[in-house]
């Protein structure tokens, strides 16, 4: 998007959606608001990449759905953040990633399965505090 004289000018592989411009660029979408206070580039190999090509080839239905997330994504952003407000974004996003669950290779685990990750770790950990312990003492042990 280019501003002249006051009015905003849309660029090449660009769609204006509300105050906000959304353009396909190589490997990725750059969105931004007609201001520039926002701008953030989304790789084309990601989810949300894949999401907003498709929301983009969708018509007019989509550029509303993009307009709604764009205008989510500046208000999340717009907030100084604090703990409270960091741990309900966290909570958020992780909701989100278990309701699709499949998109990302994950699976529920028993409380045993966790149990045993768990262990795992610990080995590993102690495992790791030896080590660090051995080369204190100059490898005696």
């Amino acid at each position: 998007m280019k501003v002249k004289n006051g009015k905003a000018k849309l660029e090449a592989g660009e769609v204006r959606v509300g105050n906000f411009f959304i353009k396909e660029e190589s490997g990725h979408f750059k969105m931004q608001d007609i201001s520039s206070l926002f701008s953030l580039r989304v790789s084309k190999q990601t989810f949300p990449g894949a999401w907003i090509a498709n929301m983009l080839k969708q018509g007019e239905g989509g550029l509303e759905s993009l307009h709604v997330y764009v205008a989510t994504l500046l208000a999340v952003l717009s907030p100084a953040p604090d703990d409270v407000y960091v741990t309900a974004l966290a909570e958020a996003s992780n909701d989100c990633l278990r309701r699709h669950q499949e998109l990302y290779g994950m699976k529920d685990v028993s409380d045993e399965e966790q149990e045993k990750i768990l262990e795992a770790e610990r080995e590993k950990a102690e495992f790791i505090e030896q080590v660090r312990d051995l080369e204190k003492d100059g490898g005696k042990g």
